[in-house]
């Protein structure tokens, strides 16, 4: 009985490592999105992007987010993979980014179609 016991929780514990595992070509493009933004790099958010992300990121656009999340950033944080959906040929990727010097988390969503970014925002 005990066997059986400690083998479902390996088990258990298994499928929870897999879970939590952030898949590796969105983590990639998650962290050079994330240096992009304290770097102050809008380049490659427009290398990554696909047309109507392209678009979307204006040089005004760019400069908020490098003025409102850079700081945070660059103090310092923790980011925890929350998880992966399938929505609408796309597929959404969720992050959590705790800051070293501030105590307000970010939640962070990229959606990327045919390996190209099509909306990274934070919340």
């Amino acid at each position: 009985m005990k066997t059986m016991a400690c083998s479902l929780l390996i088990l258990f514990c298994s499928f929870l490592a897999k879970a939590e595992d952030s898949p590796g070509e969105a983590k990639n493009i998650y962290g050079v999105l994330l240096q992009a933004i304290q770097d102050g790099d809008s380049s490659v958010f427009h290398e990554l992007g696909n047309e109507g992300f392209r678009k979307q990121m204006t040089p005004e656009l760019f400069q908020l987010a490098i003025s409102e999340i850079g700081p945070r950033l660059r103090g310092g944080f923790n980011s925890a993979f929350l998880g992966r959906l399938s929505k609408g040929g796309k597929e959404v990727f969720l992050w959590k980014i705790t800051p070293s010097k501030n105590p307000d988390q970010l939640l962070v969503t990229l959606i990327l179609e045919n390996n190209k970014v099509a909306a990274f925002y934070f919340q």
